[in-house]
C-alpha cells in the first residue's frame, strides 16, 4: 500500500472528488479505523490531496476531532486510540497545528483530576 500512493492520488484526482468530498473523507476515516496499521500511508494522502483541494483536507481534519469527541464521551478506547494517532500523524504531515493535541491533554487531564 506504502508504494502505489502516488497511483492511488493521481486516480483520485482523475475523479471529481469536489462533488463527493464527505464521501471520500468517510471512507479514509473508516478505512484508517479499520487498519490503523496503516495511518501513516492515509495521512500521507491527505495531505497530499491537502496540497490540491485544501478543503477537502480541512474537511478530515474537522471529521477527525470531532470523532475523537465522540468516542472520548462515549469511552470507546478502541475508536479514540485510533483517531488520537490519526491525528498525530495529522501534525506530522502539517495538517493540523500542534496547539490541537496540547487541548485534548488538557481535555484529558483536566476530566482525570475532576472525576478523581
Amino acid at each position: 500500500m506504502k508504494s502505489n500512493i502516488q497511483r492511488i492520488a493521481r486516480e483520485l484526482f482523475e475523479h471529481n472528488i469536489i462533488r463527493g468530498r464527505g464521501l471520500l473523507a468517510s471512507a479514509i476515516i473508516k478505512e484508517q479505523l479499520r487498519s490503523p496499521y496503516y495511518t501513516p500511508v492515509y495521512a500521507a494522502l491527505v495531505s497530499i490531496i491537502n496540497t490540491k483541494l485544501p478543503l477537502i483536507g480541512q474537511l478530515i481534519c474537522k471529521r477527525v476531532i470531532s470523532l475523537w469527541r465522540e468516542s472520548y464521551t462515549s469511552n470507546d478506547e478502541k475508536k479514540c486510540f485510533a483517531t488520537i494517532i490519526f491525528l498525530a500523524h495529522l501534525i506530522n504531515q502539517n495538517l493540523v497545528c500542534i496547539s490541537l493535541i496540547y487541548k485534548t491533554i488538557l481535555q484529558l487531564f483536566s476530566n482525570f483530576f475532576l472525576f478523581r
